[in-house]
């Protein structure tokens, strides 16, 4: 009985695991964000594209995400536009990504990012 029910509780925690590895995995390979564009400039303010970047470099329950996230310049609002994002870790260590816009629709646009370099 004692043999059965430690089966079945390691059966319940590699399940859960692997639920837990597949869930993460699909979290950081999104990538994308949508801003609304500043209807003056034309652009996303790059304070906006570097918080939405370092949200999605944090993890929901560890937090070793970036300490701050900097961007070269506003991302202007046309499909294919670029900037140059940092992300600044707690250990000294700078990353930089490149962020471009992949979809504008009316006033909102759609940008992803790259992994951060090393």
């Amino acid at each position: 009985m004692r043999k059965l029910r430690a089966a079945g509780l390691l059966l319940a925690g590699t399940a859960l695991l692997a639920g837990s590895f597949a869930a993460g995995d699909r979290w950081l390979r999104d990538r994308d964000a949508t801003s609304e564009v500043n209807g003056v400039t034309d652009t996303v303010p790059r304070a906006e594209v570097a918080r939405s970047i370092s949200g999605h470099l944090s993890l929901p329950v560890i937090p070793r995400g970036p300490r701050s996230v900097d961007c070269a310049r506003d991302l202007r609002a046309v499909e294919g536009a670029r900037t140059h994002c940092t992300a600044h870790y707690l250990r000294g260590t700078d990353r930089g990504m490149t962020v471009r816009v992949v979809r504008v629709r009316g006033d909102k646009i759609t940008y992803v990012h790259d992994a951060p370099h090393r």
